[in-house]
């Protein structure tokens, strides 16, 4: 396996992040990707605020126990 991510794996890295825990060689990898790749840190704040607003939504559409 080598170090470097190419886009798409930093790209997929970044969406499995938010529903599961990256193993450290994972994380440091996708952390040394982001550091040289504006576009791939761009698209990751993105995805980031996406999937914030869709959980805040999802919640709020939560009706409360009668």
């Amino acid at each position: 396996m080598k170090f470097r991510l190419k886009c798409h794996e930093a790209h997929r890295l970044s969406i499995e992040q938010m529903d599961r825990h990256l193993s450290w060689f994972e994380r440091v990898r996708l952390r040394a990707h982001l550091t040289a790749c504006d576009a791939c840190t761009t698209i990751t704040a993105q995805m980031r605020l996406l999937h914030g607003a869709m959980r805040k939504l999802g919640q709020e559409d939560e009706v409360p126990p009668a």
